[in-house]
C-alpha cells in the first residue's frame, strides 16, 4: 500500500538552559514515503455480497445510508460482518446508536461468525454506502477515520447494476491507498493472465458486482426508526416564524447532514469544491440570495415554485 497522507507536517526540537535561554526549532515535513503490506485473511465472497445487499435493503426500504463493522480473526484466518443498532431514515449520513451490547446480543453476533464469543477478533474495517450517490471520502468520512486503525471502505450506485467502490486505510493517522485484491480474492488463473499493477482494479471490479443474497435478520432490526414529532410552521412555531434554534435536531447535525448532502450532489454534477465555495460565499455576501433562501425555507417552497410564480405574473397569467 502507498502512503499518500502523512499524519504531521511539522516536528519540532526544543533546547533549554534554566536561567540562561530557550530555543525552540520547527520543522515542515514537505513529503514523505512509507509502505504497509497486508499479510492478513482475505473477505469471503458471502461475507461481502451479505453487506451489499443488506446496503441495497437499507438504501430502498430506508432511503438513508447504513454501516457495516468488520472483525478479522488472525488465528481463525477469516473476517466477520456485523450491522450493529443504527439510526434509520437519516438521509445522506450513517449513524450508529451508541447502547451497550447484552450478552445474548454478543452470543448471537459471535454465532453468525460460526464461533463462541471471543476476543481474538479485531475491530479492523469499516464500510457504508452513500445511497444512489457515487463513493469517495467525505469530509466526515476522513475525520471519523483518521484515528481509527483500519481499512474504511465507501460503497456507491447502490441502486444500480453495478456499484463503486472508494477505499483508504489508516495506520497511527497515516493514509495509504490500499490493493483491494490483498483482501478479496482474485481467482488465480485470472490472476497469472493479468499484470499484477491490475490485480487492485480487477478486485475492485468483482467487489462491486451486484450478487443478491440474505443476511442476517438481526441487522433488519438493528436498523431503528426514531419517531421524533416533527415541527412545522404551522404547529412548531408561533405565529409561523421561522426558528431554526427550537428546532428538535442539533444545529451542527442539522449543519453536518446538510453540508454531506450538498458534498454528493456537487460530486454527481462534477463541480469542484471551488463552485461550492462560491456558491456558499454569494449566498452569504448577496442580500438578494439570503432574502430568497429565508423564504423559501419557512414557506417551504423551492426557488424553482418562485420563479414559476414570477414569470406567470409578467405574463399576466
Amino acid at each position: 500500500m502507498k502512503l499518500t497522507k502523512l499524519n504531521t507536517n511539522e516536528l519540532s526540537q526544543t533546547r533549554e538552559v534554566p536561567g540562561l535561554l530557550a530555543c525552540r526549532v520547527d520543522y515542515e515535513i514537505k513529503s514523505g514515503k512509507g509502505q504497509l503490506h497486508y499479510t492478513g485473511p482475505k473477505f469471503s465472497p458471502e461475507m461481502w455480497h451479505e453487506v451489499m445487499s443488506f446496503f441495497r435493503w437499507t438504501n430502498k426500504e430506508m432511503d438513508s445510508e447504513s454501516q457495516v463493522r468488520l472483525y478479522v480473526n488472525v488465528k481463525l484466518g477469516r473476517w466477520g460482518a456485523w450491522a450493529f443498532p443504527q439510526e434509520a431514515r437519516t438521509g445522506m449520513s450513517a449513524r450508529e446508536i451508541v447502547t451497550q451490547e447484552t450478552p445474548e446480543q454478543a452470543i448471537e453476533r459471535f454465532a453468525s461468525w460460526g464461533c463462541e464469543p471471543s476476543s481474538d477478533w479485531l475491530y479492523f474495517c469499516t464500510v457504508h454506502h452513500h445511497c444512489s450517490a457515487s463513493a469517495f471520502q467525505s469530509g466526515t468520512d476522513e475525520e471519523n477515520e483518521r484515528n481509527q486503525d483500519g481499512l474504511h471502505i465507501t460503497v456507491g450506485r447502490m441502486d444500480g447494476e453495478r456499484h463503486d467502490l472508494h477505499a483508504r486505510f489508516y495506520l497511527a493517522g497515516n493514509c495509504f491507498e490500499p490493493d483491494m485484491s490483498v483482501f478479496w480474492e482474485v481467482n488465480p488463473e485470472l490472476a497469472a493472465q493479468v499484470p499484477s499493477t491490475l490485480l487492485d482494479a480487477v478486485a475492485r471490479f468483482q467487489m462491486c458486482e451486484k450478487v443478491v443474497v440474505d443476511f442476517p435478520d438481526a441487522w433488519r432490526k438493528n436498523v431503528i426508526e426514531r419517531k421524533v414529532p416533527a415541527r412545522t410552521l404551522d404547529t412548531g412555531f408561533p405565529d409561523g416564524v421561522w426558528e431554526p434554534g427550537k428546532l428538535d435536531i442539533p444545529e451542527w447535525r442539522r449543519t453536518e447532514d446538510a453540508l454531506r448532502e450538498i458534498t454528493f450532489g456537487c460530486v454527481d454534477c462534477k463541480l469542484q469544491d471551488e463552485d461550492l465555495f462560491a456558491a456558499l460565499h454569494a449566498i452569504v455576501s448577496d442580500p438578494a440570495l439570503g432574502i430568497i433562501v429565508e423564504a423559501c425555507l419557512k414557506h417551504q417552497v423551492s426557488p424553482e415554485d418562485i420563479l414559476v410564480e414570477v414569470q406567470q405574473y409578467e405574463m399576466g397569467l
